[in-house]
């Protein structure tokens, strides 16, 4: 699979049907893995609001990290496989066009937290700003992308195999990378090694 989907690859192929209950559960499936993503980050900077960052310093480090993590898998695997896939399927374009800027601020917010040493007061604050921001984004591609997206017409099921395909290999990638760079206890080890590797700091969401 190519790790930027065209989106006239997924549209469904002329006298042929994998059969609508089939794609209307494959489509199911393609919303709910990114609900539940969705719903991941958001506790978990719930979860961080309720910590002390200098009684709780360890979850607090540790739920930085993870929620790094997440967001760089999912960032990646919206930017790279969703979002061109559903593109065409949309009545206005400008949907996509709003959430891939909306990545990039996203990015640039991730990247400030990774860059600040773990306790950093100015890391906590980071992450709370893009928590803020992530809230903003979660709603309106729910409320709309999402929604638009509920009787589109598109090849479900395949887009559903290659989100699981290259979601398993991003998962592979990002936490081995991040495992190694931060067990060197520097987060700007940590960003320098993922440029090194080919990897974006910050591509998460």
């Amino acid at each position: 699979m190519s790790s930027h989907a065209m989106s006239h690859d997924f549209m469904p192929p002329r006298g042929e049907s994998r059969g609508p209950r089939a794609n209307t559960h494959a489509r199911s499936e393609v919303l709910r893995m990114l609900r539940d993503d969705h719903r991941t980050v958001k506790s978990a900077f719930r979860e961080f609001d309720r910590l002390d960052s200098m009684d709780d310093a360890e979850a607090c480090e540790n739920l930085i990290r993870q929620t790094c993590m997440d967001l760089e898998i999912h960032t990646r695997l919206e930017e790279e496989v969703f979002y061109p896939a559903v593109r065409a399927a949309l009545s206005t374009r400008v949907l996509i066009d709003d959430a891939e800027v909306e990545h990039q601020t996203m990015n640039m917010l991730l990247g400030q937290v990774r860059a600040a040493a773990m306790g950093d007061p100015r890391q906590s604050a980071s992450f709370r700003v893009l928590g803020e921001y992530i809230r903003h984004h979660v709603k309106e591609e729910e409320g709309e992308m999402f929604r638009q997206l509920s009787h589109a017409k598109l090849d479900w099921q395949r887009l559903l195999e290659d989100m699981q395909e290259r979601r398993a290999l991003l998962t592979n990638e990002v936490e081995d990378h991040e495992g190694t760079f931060y067990r060197q206890g520097s987060a700007l080890g940590l960003r320098q090694g993922l440029n090194d590797h080919g990897l974006r700091p910050g591509r998460h969401s």
